[in-house]
């Protein structure tokens, strides 16, 4: 099919403004074009496509996100240490990703919590106590279950280790800008290292002053589309939310 021109060009400016920042509002002048224009939507999805990536319009925002498999733009350990410099060892990305999916089983409920949460947040330290006691109760789990790491594929010794004793309580910051020292050799510092990645992405509002972090409608949006009903997701989801139930019964 061939398009004009004008439409290339808008198309062009609508990608490489996703291509930098994520997402746009269908209020935006770009989002409003690729919403009602059908041939710069059109060429907008042959580039994602092109490069290996997926656009989708889903409530009041347009997203760019890399296809997991075959993207030229997927997200690497070796992109992730380079742009985000706590995550030294792979067994720092390893734990990031724990503590990211620890905070979305915090967040992805139902839609009252929904709401409670983008309201009043989750609390760095609340987050900082289920993620200890969701590590120690894996780690008793393998000594219990001897196959249970790799039937999870969870690295849980090297995650444990690093958790519970290379990784130092919360300091005190330096800076009046902080209550508590962003050293990602710290627990908290790794909290707010690992969920860089959801603040650049425009996933989340760190308002680490008040030492919480507030999910925004955005996450909710990337959650609906991409994630439920996947299974990893959904098994990993559950595997949470069942330790939780595990340690609050203890």
């Amino acid at each position: 099919m061939s398009y004009s021109n004008e439409n290339i060009q808008k198309a062009s400016k609508v990608f490489f403004y996703l291509l930098k920042n994520k997402i746009v509002s269908i209020n935006d002048t770009l989002g409003n074009e690729y919403i009602e224009n059908l041939e710069v939507r059109e060429i907008v999805k042959t580039m994602a496509d092109e490069g290996g990536l997926i656009v989708f319009h889903v409530g009041g925002n347009i997203h760019l996100v890399s296809n997991s498999y075959d993207s030229m733009f997927a997200t690497s350990y070796t992109h992730m240490k380079s742009k985000y410099k706590g995550l030294k060892k792979k067994k720092y990305y390893y734990l990031a990703n724990i503590i990211i999916c620890i905070f979305l089983s915090e967040i992805d409920k139902e839609k009252f919590v929904r709401l409670r949460a983008e309201e009043e947040g989750i609390s760095y330290y609340k987050l900082e106590e289920i993620i200890t006691k969701t590590i120690e109760s894996w780690e008793k789990r393998t000594h219990e279950e001897e196959s249970f790491s790799k039937d999870w594929a969870l690295a849980i010794d090297d995650i444990h280790t690093l958790w519970t004793i290379e990784l130092s309580h919360s300091k005190p910051s330096k800076s009046e800008e902080r209550p508590f020292s962003i050293s990602a050799d710290t627990r908290l510092g790794l909290i707010h290292e690992a969920l860089k990645p959801l603040k650049d992405e425009g996933l989340i509002i760190d308002m680490i002053k008040e030492s919480r972090i507030i999910p925004k409608d955005e996450l909710y949006e990337r959650l609906d589309y991409l994630y439920h009903g996947q299974e990893r997701y959904e098994e990993i989801m559950s595997l949470i939310e069942d330790t939780k139930g595990d340690f609050l019964d203890a």
